[in-house]
């Protein structure tokens, strides 16, 4: 008979962990039979011992993976796919399960209701755990003490969530976690580097799913930080949260530094608030600065926008640009926010107004932007918007956005060539029109002219974000 559950986890290089991690596993006060499958993918050490030595006497199977062949989403779906069990449950090898019980309650969560797609653990940490890695844990709410479960009662409060909160309603954690079959064979994993299991709690929701947090399924989980691991971690969960949520933590080198003293200034405080011992808090002080500096390093370096076309970003030519009428430098403003899930660099023209700009077309170009409403203004106006672009007073483009759901969604995206003016000096308009002029947050999304014949200048930022990418060894990156 196949078993109701099966045990997924992956190992690199476990021979620390992996034999108290199996020993909790296999001491589980369950009413079912379950199964368990170590995925390796090239371990050198002796983790493949201790996990034959399990084997012997336990329904344990041994699969195995070429390095190259491991992503955090590609091993867990090809693990489920070898699985038997109705029930897929996720474990790391250095996440060891606090008592007997952390299976039984992981499998109760997910039962409460049909609906439920998947549950997830409580992660505490390990005894011999620093003070900062507490503190983190803490702040991410990992070892909340209430049963939550997400569920989208309202679309319309969940696309009026900012980025953030949205990333905070689709928790869900593969350090210890369970899937439903049923539900994994309509979602699977998806195929990439990280936050997999953040992706799929979002999909899932996103199609009429829940997802449950179980606080009393228990497991410790902590580690040692350190500077290189938490730039790599900064960089990867930039770029997941960036394509997945449009979340974009540091949009300029200028908000990276602010971040950087932002957040060190509240970790001091909260290790000065902590119950520890003061050797504890002396480390904790002195290393903060080290980690927080990399950390946002990180994330600062993946928001950098690979350009492999010569363009002319209009954004940046904003303070040279004229503005109408006098009183539109009030409401004219280069910010960001993200339309559906992605972040967009925006000029904000609060209607009426127009920007206008003057340049020379010496090469083959065309015209790129987008047009989009910040989701806020939603609840605060009724009048539509409408988008307007001239070029030398003749309109070629004019579209109404209405206050209506389907446009917080996502920003329309228009090209037009400007074969037409080649060799011309042009006056190109962008205005906004509106009967109610409060709170119009119109965005003009990443105006930019591109040239079609012209190699793209050389930018350092760029070029020192793809060097980074290429020497980090990204691709078999693990979570610790």
């Amino acid at each position: 008979m196949a078993p109701k559950l099966s045990i997924i986890i992956p190992t690199l290089n476990e021979q620390a962990n992996l034999g108290q991690c199996l020993k909790m596993v296999f001491n589980q006060k369950v009413d079912f039979e379950y199964e368990v499958l170590i995925v390796d993918s090239g371990s050198i050490d002796n983790t493949r011992v201790i996990a034959d030595d399990f084997a012997k006497n336990h329904p344990l199977r041994i699969l195995e993976l070429r390095p190259e062949e491991f992503s955090h989403g590609r091993t867990r779906q090809y693990a489920s796919e070898q699985a038997q069990g109705d029930y897929l449950v996720y474990l790391v090898a250095d996440a060891i399960p606090a008592n007997s019980q952390w299976l039984a309650e992981l499998v109760a969560s997910a039962e409460q209701d049909e609906k439920i797609a998947g549950s997830y653990s409580c992660q505490l940490p390990r005894e011999n755990a620093r003070l900062m890695e507490k503190i983190r844990m803490e702040k991410e709410n990992l070892s909340g003490t209430e049963p939550r479960i997400a569920e989208i009662d309202s679309w319309e409060e969940y696309l009026l969530m900012t980025p953030l909160e949205k990333i905070k309603f689709c928790r869900f954690d593969d350090v210890s976690s369970l899937r439903k079959r049923a539900v994994l064979e309509k979602i699977p994993i998806p195929d990439c580097l990280w936050a997999e299991d953040l992706i799929w709690s979002k999909a899932c929701l996103e199609q009429g799913y829940k997802i449950a947090y179980a606080p009393n399924s228990r497991v410790y989980h902590s580690h040692q930080l350190n500077s290189f691991y938490l730039f790599r971690r900064g960089f990867l969960d930039q770029r997941a949260v960036a394509k997945h949520f449009g979340l974009i933590y540091y949009p300029s080198f200028q908000s990276a530094v602010r971040g950087f003293f932002a957040s060190l200034q509240e970790e001091s405080l909260r290790v000065q608030k902590e119950e520890a011992n003061l050797t504890e808090k002396f480390y904790s002080i002195l290393n903060l600065p080290i980690f927080h500096l990399f950390e946002v390093s990180g994330r600062y370096l993946a928001s950098i926008n690979k350009t492999e076309k010569a363009e002319l970003d209009l954004i940046n030519q904003l303070s040279s640009a004229h503005l109408f009428p006098k009183n539109a430098q009030e409401r004219v403003i280069k910010t960001s926010f993200s339309l559906g899930d992605q972040w967009r660099r925006v000029i904000v023209a609060n209607p009426p107004a127009m920007i206008s700009y003057e340049l020379k077309l010496s090469d083959s170009a065309e015209l790129n932007f987008g047009i989009g409403i910040k989701p806020e203004a939603y609840r605060l106006r009724k009048a539509p918007i409408e988008f307007i672009v001239a070029i030398n007073q003749e309109p070629i483009f004019k579209q109404t956005l209405k206050m209506e759901l389907e446009n917080l969604k996502g920003f329309k995206a228009f090209t037009f060539d400007l074969e037409k003016w080649q060799g011309q000096k042009i006056r190109l308009n962008l205005i906004t029109a509106s009967q109610e002029m409060e709170y119009g947050w119109a965005g003009w999304a990443e105006p930019k002219i591109i040239f079609k014949n012209k190699n793209p200048q050389f930018n350092f930022k760029q070029w020192l974000a793809q060097r980074i990418e290429a020497k980090l060894a990204l691709k078999n990156f693990r979570h610790i």
